[in-house]
């Protein structure tokens, strides 16, 4: 009986100094690391904000070959998500809950049986167009858990590294993105239109999308559809990266005498100055496009008169190469203050 009575007093005193030791550490951990990629922003973050790439550089994928993957609806952006189980390291989910074009994207991890935990990237441009890309993990452990924070950087800091190490050999193989365009001032002709505007998700976003809406068009217009006087375009009324919603109207200019119906509407393009950019590429690289856009007007002291709209001049269908298809995107803009020696009607320019 008194050796019990020992062994307790032992295990309380124990106890009572593994309570007095985690009340010493902190309950919040951060793993961080950084690296710099010899490639812009963009194409950075194309990589990272999309689930389906992680399979080619992240650590833990490279090294366990029992994991086992599973994607949600999208794979990009807000809202993605995507599982895991594997014998070895265990089951999960990560999601990605915000992100910002090019800058932020921040996902939450929850690991089964442990809780969860958000990482965050940042892509700060440095000198040479190159990146300085940083990674962390954060999150808070129970009281009697608080060594695990202790330890955390020690446990995960070498696996951040290796990821971030296979990111940049992976960024640095792929080819280079287009990051310089000839913008030209120029001036709008008055067009005639027939549309049908949906908000939708990103996700939605596909030739199916469009392809139907024309077809929409094409059947209400009948037998007018064929006095189609330009190649079919889309406004771009709203693209909110935060919701990952859109706001577009796809539309054919055409002349009718058809006054629409409560789906198909009628508009018109109406004369202005526009800032336009001739791109060839795929779709998914009108991005770019309009990134540069927006640079040149903050450096130029232009301001937005309207919606954006791109002209699809190359019908895929009569195409099959995507690197062929030419793209015109027109933005509408009012001009504060022009000074000859900062503008000239026709002009290049970009995000170098």
């Amino acid at each position: 009986m008194k050796a019990l009575k020992i062994i307790i007093i032992i295990l309380l005193v124990l106890f009572g100094a593994y309570c007095i030791w985690m009340a010493t550490l902190p309950s919040e951990y951060k793993v961080e690391r950084s690296t710099v990629i010899n490639a812009p922003p963009a194409q950075v973050y194309a990589v990272v904000s999309d689930f389906k790439t992680w399979e080619d550089w992240d650590p833990w994928n490279r090294r366990d070959s029992t994991i086992e993957h599973e994607f949600g609806e999208t794979s990009q952006g807000v809202g993605a998500m995507y599982s895991w189980t594997s014998k070895n390291s265990g089951a999960g989910t990560q999601e990605i809950i915000a992100a910002e074009e090019n800058k932020l994207p921040e996902t939450k991890l929850v690991f089964e049986g442990m809780g969860d935990s958000h990482t965050h990237w940042t892509f700060e441009e440095v000198p040479e167009g190159k990146t300085k890309v940083t990674w962390d993990l954060t999150g808070e452990t129970s009281f009697f858990g608080r060594w695990q924070s202790a330890m955390m950087d020690q446990f995960v800091g070498k696996d951040y590294e290796d990821g971030l190490e296979n990111l940049k050999q992976k960024v640095e193989s792929m080819p280079a993105l287009e990051t310089e365009y000839e913008i030209v001032m120029t001036d709008a002709t008055p067009v005639e239109y027939y549309y049908v505007e949906d908000k939708v998700s990103f996700g939605e976003l596909n030739s199916e999308f469009f392809a139907t809406r024309y077809q929409e068009l094409g059947q209400y217009l009948g037998e007018d559809a064929q006095n189609i006087n330009g190649a079919p375009f889309a406004v771009y009324h709203e693209w909110n990266e935060e919701t990952q919603m859109a706001d577009i109207a796809v539309a054919l200019p055409i002349t009718s005498a058809k006054p629409g119906n409560d789906r198909v509407k009628k508009g018109e393009i109406a004369a202005g100055k526009v800032l336009k950019v001739v791109y060839m590429g795929p779709y998914e690289g009108t991005g770019e496009v309009h990134y540069a856009i927006d640079q040149y007007m903050e450096k130029n002291n232009i301001q937005m008169a309207g919606s954006p709209w791109e002209v699809y001049v190359t019908d895929p269908g009569s195409e099959p190469d995507s690197s062929k298809w030419i793209t015109e995107v027109y933005y509408p803009v009012t001009v504060v203050e022009m000074e000859a020696s900062n503008m000239e009607e026709s002009t290049g320019g970009g995000n170098g």
